[in-house]
């Protein structure tokens, strides 16, 4: 590592041994990174920012209320320190500027009365200059170095394990979506504080927030190096650095300078990689989906191709979000394949490898599949998660699960399909938010899809609800959907008229209206029938 040109580092040198610190002693490891000799009163607009001063205080040694404000305006500019050579027009340093020096921890350095400024500047600057070469020199070897771990065909693991040893620090690797993708330390050993993470980004934060915890150590804002990885205006992720006292601000800016570069080609590599085996991933399982598949040898082999023990009884999950502008549902699915957070929560619930859950994006929505063995409590389990999809994908928005019945062969895998799409379309129109239903719960609409002649369903249809239809058409009194809800509340007149906010003399009369229209609620084997009819009607209304 280059070590920074601090205050206390300049005392050990030869020429500066002579000098004195008579105050801001805590401000001695102050970087200095220029120089700069005070030859006008209104020095501040031409000092740069962490300089070294040189001043024999010519131009305000009598100038009573300059000299009151000298040492602030300094530590306001945030320079290193100042330099003062007495004698000639100041005999001593006045006590109010000695204790404004030790107030901002800004060093007064003393130089000897025999000392030479253009030497001491000169000698100062030959270092910095120096110290600029062996950057140059260090950012040509690390930047060296990395390509060769690129050149050897190296993963993101073995890079980032180079980086840590080259930066003396713990590096982690974070994905656009604030996933760890890598480290260079076991994983179980990093817990990342989601709260601290969204301040850093935004900064806006105590500096006493952890970040991160890394082997049982926490670090905080001043402790952690955080940039984004882009190429373009395209994000990819994040590379953190934990910092240790060793660590050197200019050269680990160097390091991770040149890191982001090879790492934005390596993650968009990656990320082309990906978007391929996906392609293809898709193409495979539409094939699948629309049955063009007849060996089911044949799909299990060409499943190994995409690292999948694809084996039955099988599983499919459809997954809506309820998005309705199409490019940002569009780009909303695209995230969520990005995360992974579907397969993570499959192999979670089911303790099986991330490879045993595959997710396609298909008819504007995403399709789960899930190889099971033997599983009992197998609906309890898909229960489970369901929810787990649904909370995890929040950050995302909000989404819907339909679940199919298990599928035992390959010939069936397209019905499982159409069933897990039905569940959506039975529920969507109930349901304004999220839910998560089964192809099981459906009732009399998974009996519907097998009657082919549909002609016969607007017969049966017509025969018992026909002139309630064609009066709502006419009058638009809702009489359909009081019908409805009515069944559903077993004929209970008060429970109805609470759920669908009308007066209970207004339901009487619409029940009235009913029975006129050839319903009444109180013939129970009638009542079969209507309630038949209403959910055919409904089913060939989606």
């Amino acid at each position: 590592m280059i070590k920074m040109l601090s205050i206390e580092r300049l005392l050990e040198m030869t020429p500066f041994k002579e000098v004195t610190v008579i105050a801001g002693h805590e401000g001695l490891s102050h970087e200095i990174k220029s120089v700069n000799v005070m030859e006008v009163p209104d020095i501040y607009p031409y000092v740069d920012e962490q300089g070294l001063l040189f001043t024999t205080l010519f131009p305000i040694y009598d100038d009573e209320e300059a000299l009151h404000e000298f040492i602030e305006r300094l530590s306001e500019k945030n320079l290193a320190g100042v330099a003062i050579k007495l004698g000639r027009y100041l005999p001593e340093v006045p006590d109010y500027m000695i204790k404004q020096a030790e107030h901002y921890q800004f060093p007064i350095l003393i130089l000897p009365s025999d000392a030479n400024l253009s030497t001491l500047t000169n000698y100062i600057l030959t270092e910095l200059l120096d110290k600029k070469t062996s950057l140059l020199e260090f950012r040509e070897t690390i930047a060296s170095r990395l390509h060769h771990f690129l050149l050897e065909g190296s993963d993101m693991i073995q890079f980032v394990e180079a980086l840590a040893e080259l930066s003396e620090a713990p590096i982690i690797i974070l994905d656009a979506h604030l996933q760890i993708e890598a480290t260079s330390v076991a994983l179980e050993s990093v817990v990342i504080n989601d709260k601290g993470l969204h301040y850093l980004m935004n900064e806006d934060i105590n500096e006493q927030q952890v970040i991160v915890e890394c082997l049982n150590q926490a670090y905080t804002k001043d402790e952690v190096l955080f940039e984004p990885i882009m190429a373009g205006k395209k994000l990819f992720g994040y590379l953190m650095v934990l910092k240790s006292d060793s660590s050197s601000e200019e050269t680990l800016s160097i390091i991770v300078e040149q890191a982001i570069i090879l790492l934005a080609y390596l993650m968009q590599t990656k990320a082309a990689i990906q978007q391929k085996e996906r392609n293809y991933l898709d193409s495979f399982l539409r094939d699948m989906l629309n049955a063009r598949y007849q060996s089911q040898a044949e799909i299990i082999d060409k499943a190994k191709v995409f690292k999948w023990h694809l084996h039955f009884p099988n599983v499919i999950l459809v997954i809506r979000s309820t998005e309705t502008r199409t490019e940002k549902r569009l780009s909303t699915y695209t995230k969520v394949l990005d995360s992974e957070k579907i397969e993570q929560a499959v192999s979670h619930v089911f303790d099986i490898p991330l490879s045993n859950g595959k997710v396609a994006y298909f008819e504007e929505e995403l399709v789960v599949f899930i190889s099971l063995a033997f599983e009992t409590r197998l609906q309890e389990k898909l229960q489970t998660l369901g929810e787990l999809i649904v909370s995890s994908l929040h950050p995302f928005g909000t989404f819907s699960v339909s679940i199919s019945e298990p599928i035992e062969r390959l010939q069936d895998i397209k019905l499982g399909y159409q069933h897990a799409r039905l569940v959506h379309d039975v529920y969507k129109q109930q349901n304004k938010t999220s839910y998560i239903k089964f192809y099981q719960s459906l009732g009399l609409f998974k009996l519907f899809p097998l009657i082919k002649d549909e002609t016969k369903m607007h017969a049966f249809i017509e025969e018992y609800i026909g002139d309630i239809i064609r009066y709502d058409q006419k009058k638009d009194m809702d009489l359909m959907q009081t019908l409805a809800t009515l069944i559903k509340n077993n004929g209970n007149v008060q429970k109805t008229s609470d759920e669908m906010f009308i007066h209970y003399n207004s339901l009487r009369y619409r029940i009235q209206k009913l029975k006129d229209l050839g319903v009444d609620l109180n013939d129970g084997d009638k009542m079969i029938e209507v309630a038949v009819a209403c959910q055919m009607y409904r089913y060939l209304q989606l």
